[in-house]
């Protein structure tokens, strides 16, 4: 027997979100560059790779489907 798996999908995605800039800005620091880079190293996994910022995290996906998130805090 089979079992179906829904994937978890976000629906507002796009090309480029202003808002992962803005939350870019506001991170700063040591934490804020490697998130920086991840950022572009995601940007260029294809031209399917779409993004927005989803419960206060930037969240990169392939067309609707979340394959990365950055996560920040100073703390850890």
């Amino acid at each position: 027997m089979m079992t179906r798996t829904e994937l978890f999908r976000l629906n507002s995605t796009v090309e480029r979100d202003p808002a992962i800039d803005g939350w870019m800005k506001e991170h700063a620091g040591e934490l804020g560059a490697i998130a920086q880079k991840w950022l572009e190293v995601m940007r260029k996994c294809g031209d399917e790779v779409r993004e927005l910022l989803h419960d206060g995290c930037p969240i990169a996906c392939l067309g609707d489907a979340p394959f990365a998130t950055w996560m920040y805090s100073p703390r850890m």
